[in-house]
């Protein structure tokens, strides 16, 4: 079998070997190349290596020709539209040493998936063309908006990436939720699993699910019936907020899948009321995203000062308390 090799770039330097791999070679999964580093049909530096091996500057990966073959043939891509790339370049709220920071829009997706063609990720390319690959080192769920940070260099990306699976920028939401929490200032900690079949996947609290942590702090609130609550995650884990919430009784308000009917408590709501208000990042900079006017209007209906709420939830010391 014909090979080629590829002397690793200081840009490269630290990634793994099967992300390296896929960066540039796209059309590859993760299946085919596991397959290859088995057989030892992809080495580094003339040695059988395993995907999660750190490649380092100068080191050289040797891979079958073949897969310069299979990655020059274009790869299927859906057309981004341009209302979504003009609402990604409109959604700009800072930039900093190798990052962008957009206010995400409720209803719009950060990456694709099954069925999903139009979506952020996409539309960064045609959005940012005088930047060379912009990446996604976080994300948020299609029907939350507020603060979404994309890198702008591969260096960045792995800092940043790195900082958010260790929760070292701290982030707060808002939400607005049906009832109220016994306690107005606490921690949630309980752990979450998956459940449910395809198409109907859930967050559940599970003592062997995955640790998840979560701070909240009740901000506002009308009567028993409606909390304007502040929340700052701990962890990462897939829908954490609000299957936290849902667990003490107060899920939020547009949130069906948690709170069934019982979030719909008028026709008022007309989206998830969880909005990404600021990121305190782990170099000091600290990046906030005003409430958007469909929020806003939830909070007029019941009564509730978006504006005093924006406030104290992009107030760094809000959990200190």
């Amino acid at each position: 079998m014909e090979k080629i090799d590829h002397q690793i770039s200081s840009e490269d330097a630290g990634s793994r070997l099967d992300r390296f791999i896929r960066r540039h070679h796209p059309m590859i999964n993760q299946g085919r190349i596991e397959k290859l580093l088995r057989g030892g049909a992809i080495r580094v530096d003339g040695a059988k290596a395993k995907s999660s091996t750190r490649i380092a500057e100068g080191q050289i990966v040797t891979m079958p020709l073949v897969i310069m073959t299979e990655a020059s043939k274009p790869k299927p891509q859906n057309k981004i539209s341009p209302e979504v790339v003009k609402t990604v370049q409109q959604a700009v709220i800072s930039r900093g040493q190798g990052w962008i920071a957009l206010n995400k829009p409720s209803g719009l997706a950060t990456q694709g998936g099954s069925g999903t063609s139009q979506h952020i990720d996409g539309a960064l390319p045609e959005a940012f063309p005088e930047e060379e690959k912009l990446r996604l080192v976080h994300r948020l769920d299609r029907d939350t908006s507020g603060v979404l940070v994309v890198a702008t260099t591969l260096a960045s990306a792995r800092d940043l990436a790195a900082g958010f699976q260790h929760q070292d920028h701290a982030k707060t939401y808002l939400a607005l939720a049906v009832g109220q929490p016994k306690i107005k200032q606490g921690v949630i900690n309980a752990p979450l699993a998956k459940a449910g079949g395809k198409g109907h996947e859930r967050m559940v609290v599970d003592e062997d699910g995955q640790p998840a942590v979560t701070l909240y702090k009740v901000l506002d609130y009308m009567g028993r019936s409606v909390s304007l609550i502040a929340l700052r995650p701990k962890t990462g884990r897939t829908h954490q907020l609000r299957a936290h919430l849902a667990s003490i009784g107060c899920p939020i308000m547009g949130d069906g899948k948690y709170g069934g009917a019982e979030a719909f408590p008028n026709d008022a709501v007309t989206r998830l009321c969880l909005h990404a208000a600021a990121i305190e990042m782990a170099d000091g900079s600290f990046v906030t995203a005003p409430i958007p006017d469909d929020m806003r209007r939830v909070f007029n209906f019941f009564g509730l000062d978006a504006d005093e709420a924006f406030r104290q939830a992009s107030n760094p010391t809000c959990f200190e308390d």
